[in-house]
């Protein structure tokens, strides 16, 4: 698989699984909801990388997000606000350049499943 050389737009990774997105249905929601993470920061952030077992499975583009408590589909379950993402799809240069890459071993999973590249 092709690594990724080097990222060089903002970007704000979210580290998911394959069970999240069997469970909410889509690589879309898996990615969309619920993180903790600081709503300025991800504003700040041009694409969102949506990442699973370190390689980067889609680039989004925020148009906006709002706080949301868990409906009882989060897993596992919470009991504050937690960050909730509207996306769309980067343009198509964007998503040819990171899709379907593996990402440089300084970025690969660690504790914290939000990570920025500012």
């Amino acid at each position: 698989m092709e690594e990724i050389r080097n990222i060089s737009e903002r970007v704000m990774l979210l580290y998911t699984h394959s069970d999240v997105v069997h469970r909410r249905g889509s690589l879309l929601e898996a990615t969309r909801k619920w993180w903790r993470c600081s709503k300025q920061h991800a504003m700040e952030a041009d694409y969102v990388f949506s990442v699973i077992d370190n390689v980067v499975r889609e680039v989004y583009t925020i148009t906006g997000c709002h706080y949301e408590m868990d409906d009882g589909s989060a897993y596992p379950h919470f009991n504050d606000e937690r960050l909730v993402f509207s996306f769309t799809l980067a343009p198509e240069n964007i998503r040819k350049k990171y899709t379907n890459k593996l990402l440089p071993r300084e970025y690969h999973a660690g504790q914290n499943p939000v990570r920025y590249n500012f």
